[in-house]
């Protein structure tokens, strides 16, 4: 039972969790609501599913149709792979539609066509007695009012019969620029708004909002969702209000004692680690050291590929000695990859959620950040939903490790990202040349909790992991990637 002022109800589940879970449970019964957006958003698959729970609950239900016929419908339903048993579906009687040919000399035919439809939809109610309605779409019979206020009285008498027959229901209607829902908004006790946004590439990106729940507790905001055979897939943005953060997370161990020494010991649970450097320079193997003394543990871990296919990771993380097939097939670790243009920024954090809590996952990496936010095309909300991706992770106890390349082989230039805004930690890979050779360097340049190193050591990545070096004294401006060397040969490592 849930109380938002309303008293205590048990809520009318939508058929479609993330929707509930935005909804703080679902719907308050016995109530109207309204569902508008423009063709194509997403309103009657929503309200297919709301009925469709509704028969699963045992329950009466009806779905009035003013311009859809029966065959339309059901071939929608075959294309979701649903079934349609269980669901009355009402059309307009054929005389009703007539009524606009007919010439009328004292009542306009709006007048007249209104009324008729009115009475028709209060008529199926009443036969019906469902406890579940949707009535697809009120803009069918807007185009026929004089005035908003004649409207309104035959949308007020509805609403009084649906409330008195003890029947939750659903208004479909298309968008409108000019004002014209106003008057729908102010009448039912709740209104979701649907909308989509055709990006310069990938998949349409469609999101919900709800604009208003009368005396209910509900996430505010826009939320991302898709429409898949099988109906309406929401993901709720993130929701930190209520979560306790724990303290004294532990110290995790990258099993490398040269690389355990740079980071002061470790890297802390909760916190986020960037790893940027240049291109090769061997940010993902790194990443992936600590994924694999994670497995060692007993730990699992989910990592998130935007910058190359899975087969190629396996095969690079295998040729330094890392196991990792192996260890996705035992499911220890949620190896996913992500394709340029097939996720919104709300997808994504809810993809990097569900797995977390279904791996139980005590490491995330996201390889790379680079390549996040250009596969995400609301540039502009990239960093702040990041943020509270990463807030969500951190109270959860997860390490997050962001990978993020640089341009060039020695370039600093390229990625320019606020890291004291994101990350606790900064570990800084880079290419160097020294005797007639390029090799690699890794340097910590933050680290918020606990100390670290500063010392810039070179690394080297071989069949058997990573080795790091002693700290380069004997060299002079080793990160703009021309060093002076001023030391004896031979204290570099061989290769």
């Amino acid at each position: 039972m849930t109380n938002n002022g309303l008293g205590s109800f048990k809520p009318i589940n939508t058929g479609i969790s993330g929707l509930d879970e935005i909804l703080n449970g679902g719907l308050v019964p016995n109530r109207s609501y309204l569902v508008y957006g423009r063709p194509g958003t997403g309103k009657s698959t929503l309200s297919f599913q709301y009925l469709m729970q509704g028969v699963k609950n045992s329950e009466k239900v009806l779905y009035i149709t003013l311009l859809q016929t029966r065959n339309e419908i059901r071939e929608i339903f075959a294309s979701h792979g649903w079934d349609i048993k269980g669901i009355e579906i009402a059309e307009l009687p054929k005389e009703i539609h007539e009524v606009s040919t007919s010439p009328q000399t004292i009542f306009s035919t709006a007048d007249i066509e209104l009324n008729e439809i009115s009475d028709s939809i209060v008529e199926m109610i009443k036969n019906h007695q469902p406890s579940r309605v949707v009535i697809d779409s009120l803009s069918e019979l807007y185009v026929l009012v004089d005035n908003p206020h004649q409207f309104r009285q035959h949308l007020l008498k509805l609403k009084r019969l649906l409330n008195d027959m003890e029947c939750t229901s659903i208004f479909t209607s298309g968008d409108s620029r000019d004002g014209d829902l106003d008057h729908i908004k102010t009448i039912v006790h709740g209104v979701i708004e649907l909308s989509y946004e055709i990006p310069s590439y990938g998949m349409i990106r469609r999101r919900l909002s709800i604009l208003k729940m009368r005396g209910m507790v509900y996430r505010a905001g826009y939320h991302d969702f898709r429409i898949l055979t099988g109906g309406l897939e929401v993901f709720p943005s993130m929701h930190l209000a209520g979560e306790t953060s724990q303290t004294g997370f532990p110290v995790l161990k990258s099993e490398n004692s040269q690389l355990d020494e740079l980071l002061g010991g470790g890297l802390q649970a909760g916190t986020t680690c960037l790893i940027t450097g240049t291109s090769g320079a061997g940010k993902s193997i790194l990443a992936n050291q600590l994924v694999l003394a994670a497995a060692n543990r007993g730990e699992k871990s989910s990592v998130f590929c935007f910058d190359e296919r899975k087969e190629i990771f396996l095969r690079r993380a295998e040729g330094v000695g890392m196991p990792f097939e192996k260890l996705v097939q035992g499911k220890v670790i949620d190896l996913q990859q992500i394709n340029v243009g097939d996720l919104s920024l709300g997808e994504f954090a809810f993809q990097v959620q569900e797995s977390v809590e279904r791996n139980r996952s005590e490491i995330v990496i996201i390889d790379s950040l680079s390549g996040y936010l250009n596969a995400m095309s609301e540039k502009n909300l990239v960093i702040p939903v990041l943020h509270e991706l990463l807030g969500y992770l951190g109270k959860k106890g997860v390490l997050t490790v962001l990978i993020v390349t640089t341009s060039g082989l020695s370039s600093d230039s390229g990625f320019k990202i606020d890291t004291s805004y994101l990350a606790d930690s900064v570990v800084l890979l880079r290419h160097f040349e020294a005797h007639g050779q390029v090799r690699r360097c890794i340097a910590v340049l933050k680290k918020r909790y606990g100390p670290h190193e500063n010392t810039i050591r070179e690394l080297s990545i071989t069949e058997k992991g990573i080795e790091i070096g002693q700290p380069l004294s004997d060299f002079a401006g080793v990160l703009t990637g021309t060093p002076r060397y001023e030391g004896p040969h031979g204290k570099l490592l061989q290769k």
